[in-house]
């Protein structure tokens, strides 16, 4: 049997410019890498805490020290006894990726097509257009960042808003980009009646949709947005761990499944599966992350409607380099399940 042992490291990841939404800002993000390690070779998953979720590296770690108490060396060939395992320690969801995905990649190694068959989606492994996000910002300084970014190579930009000062944003983002236009609220709105007003405003602008307006409790604000707005709805912080789909096809028109709130290939393949399924448009999202975690994203997007896996554009001096861009298209530069262990 093969010996086997898991380490993790924390990654800190300085960014180009201030990442705010409605909820928060920063300057710089710190995630967790897993290493699954074997005979030699290192097998890496990315875990980025959301806090939206009460996630936290401090809690990861914990986490992750409980688990390395129950691994045994008998999971590498027991996928299902694997899953029951991560399923009853009750772990944070970009954690239990972060563990789900190294162990995906040490088995891919010498079976390449257990991916396919562990998540029912073949590995795409081509190139994809992505979205550039525009993160809050004062509405003057939208054309000077727009331009030292060259973001009009990219087909789509995704405007980050919170309430008051949305509308002037993506007036002011579109006289500078002239393609399609999606709306990323964060849940910062309460009120439907008003942003359909808002968004009625804004009919001369090419707007694809808005990605959760409002708190994912209020669902009486949902169907009524769905019913009356002119405007898709995209589900995103409604999308975790097994969420209930027919529930979620009533209140939006499609749903954004981020491998790190899925928990998993494995669940982030069902919902996109299960969504395509019940008529609900798909999109690939991501957190602020690697290229590590946004190649997994790639890899599980080939019949996607959307792809949103920008997130390693922010980050200074991204350090896995296992994804480049080229006119606002994603490439997969290095395919290995492997890695160099990134050094404390």
């Amino acid at each position: 049997m093969e010996k086997s042992y898991w380490e993790q490291a924390h990654l800190q990841l300085p960014l180009k410019y201030t990442w705010k939404i409605s909820r928060n800002a920063s300057t710089e993000k710190i995630n967790v890498i897993v290493f699954l390690c074997i005979d030699g070779r290192t097998y890496p998953g990315e875990a980025a805490p959301n806090v939206r979720y009460g996630e936290s590296v401090e809690l990861i770690d914990l986490q992750f020290k409980h688990f390395q108490t129950v691994w045994k060396d008998s999971l590498l060939q027991d996928e299902h006894a694997y899953n029951d395992v991560l399923d009853g320690l009750k772990l944070c969801q970009s954690l239990r990726f972060a563990l789900e995905s190294a162990y995906v990649h040490a088995r891919c190694d010498k079976d390449p097509a257990f991916f396919e068959r562990y998540t029912g989606i073949k590995m795409h492994t081509s190139p994809l257009a992505t979205s550039y996000t525009l993160p809050i910002m004062d509405p003057g300084q939208i054309q000077e960042f727009i331009q030292t970014h060259d973001l009009t190579r990219f087909d789509t930009l995704k405007i980050k808003t919170g309430k008051e000062e949305s509308k002037e944003l993506i007036k002011t983002a579109s006289r500078y980009f002239d393609k399609m236009i999606r709306v990323d609220a964060n849940e910062a709105w309460t009120d439907p009646d008003l942003l359909i007003k808002e968004l009625e405003e804004l009919k001369r602008i090419p707007l694809e949709f808005i990605e959760q307006p409002f708190e994912s409790a209020q669902k009486d604000a949902y169907k009524y947005f769905k019913k009356y707005s002119k405007i898709p709805v995209i589900a995103d912080e409604s999308i975790t761990f097994a969420p209930d789909l027919k529930e979620i096809k009533e209140l939006f028109h499609g749903v954004n499944m981020k491998l790190m709130k899925a928990g998993g290939y494995r669940e982030g393949a069902n919902i996109l599966l299960k969504s395509k399924e019940l008529g609900l448009k798909t999109m690939v999202g991501c957190m602020v992350e690697t290229t590590l975690g946004i190649r997994s994203g790639m890899w599980i997007s080939g019949h996607s409607d959307y792809i949103d896996l920008d997130g390693s554009f922010v980050i200074d001096n991204e350090p896995f380099k296992l994804v480049s861009e080229n006119l606002g298209r994603l490439v997969i530069k290095q395919v290995n399940f492997f890695i160099e262990k990134w050094q404390k």
